[in-house]
This record gives C-alpha cells, structure tokens and sequence, in this order.
C-alpha cells in the first residue's frame, strides 16, 4: 500500500522540517499548516504526559502538565489570526520545544 506520508524524489514535494524554511530573502518563509502541525505535535506530547502522569497519581505533575496544555491550545487558535511574522515566531518557539521534550524524553529511558 502507498504511504501518502512519504513522497517518491520524483515528486518534488520537500519533506517537512521542524525548523522554519528560509526565503530567499533569508526571512522565515512558513505556513500556517506548519505551525499549526508544530504546535499540534507539542499539544500531542502534553497529551501522552499527561496520560502517564495520570498512571502515576502525580497531581503536581498533571496540574502543571494541564495548564502547559492548555497554553498550547490557546497558542494554536491565536495561529487562525495571526500574520506571517507570528506564525514563523509561533512555528519557531514550538520546534524548539517539541526538540526540548523530545530529548526529555529520551534521557529519561536512558
């Protein structure tokens, strides 16, 4: 079966990154549907934490987790108004962080 995900080289569609594209003008250059999907990823991650700190019975750690949530959440719907500026701010900020909690993750199953 065809993964819809993966393009062929002869497709030409350039592969997603977590960083913003550059312009040729050296401005950040990204969509709205990058951004939205950065920071849908980073909401995703809150999401599974939560998901285990609920296992845990940790309730700092899921107050704290809810209200980081939640601020993505909100960030994500400011994205429907926001001007290229913002996005490429939003798109930029998010990356970092996914990476952040991303390598959180991995040092602690190390």
């Amino acid at each position: 079966m065809h993964d819809a995900a993966s393009s062929s080289p002869s497709s030409g569609d350039p592969q997603p990154s977590s960083e913003p594209a550059q312009s040729p003008g050296g401005d950040n250059a990204v969509s709205y549907e990058e951004a939205f999907e950065t920071v849908g990823a980073v909401i995703a991650w809150y999401g599974r934490a939560l998901l285990l700190a609920r296992r845990s019975g940790d309730q700092q750690r899921l107050e704290e987790l809810k209200a980081q949530r939640q601020k993505c959440v909100e960030e994500q719907q400011r994205l429907q108004d926001a001007g290229p500026k913002e996005i490429a701010r939003i798109a930029a900020e998010y990356a970092t962080r996914l990476k952040e909690l991303e390598s959180t993750d991995q040092r602690g199953e190390s």
